[in-house]
């Protein structure tokens, strides 16, 4: 397993050779991946992945982080018809997106290479942007989101980037 693969293993809280029943797709090479998370009626067995959305009677627990890393910016997401979001990039900071609820289309592009990718996000879904992706996230249907990173906030690392 590679050292960038190792770092994502670690810090969605997964070991290197754990079986993951989630559905993986990677864009960009594999920089930005997505994770859409399996939804666990009831009680989860012990061969259930770390991260995982728990279909309890008293109402859903979504698992969406596990790791020695800590976070140290987490933010709180309206998602509205017509109100895109970002049209930037970070030097340092990568962020993590999972969608509560509703439905985005992130589009992410590398500033190095210009190659380009589109991510369709629904509730459940996790994804991975690292440092370095322009990125702008448009709403299909509305909704919330949470956006985490292990890096703090800088508004000097935020730098905007023209993408359609």
């Amino acid at each position: 397993m590679e050292e960038r693969e190792q770092k994502l293993a670690a810090f969605v809280g997964w070991a290197p050779g754990e079986k993951i029943t989630m559905l993986k797709s990677e864009y960009l090479d594999g920089r930005v991946v997505k994770w859409s998370l399996p939804s666990i009626h009831g009680r989860p067995g012990p061969d259930a992945p770390t991260l995982k959305r728990l279909l309890l009677p008293q109402g859903e627990l979504a698992q969406i982080y596990d790791s020695d890393e800590g976070i140290r910016y987490l933010a709180a997401v309206e998602t509205r018809l017509g109100g895109d979001r970002g049209r930037h990039y970070h030097k340092v900071k990568e962020e993590w997106i999972y969608v509560l609820q509703g439905k985005v289309t992130v589009i992410v592009q590398d500033i190095q290479t210009d190659a380009r990718a589109s991510a369709t996000l629904e509730t459940g879904d996790l994804l991975f942007i690292p440092a370095g992706i322009a990125h702008l996230m448009r709403t299909i249907e509305p909704g919330q989101a949470i956006e985490f990173s292990k890096t703090r906030f800088n508004a000097a690392d935020t730098f905007p980037f023209t993408m359609g």
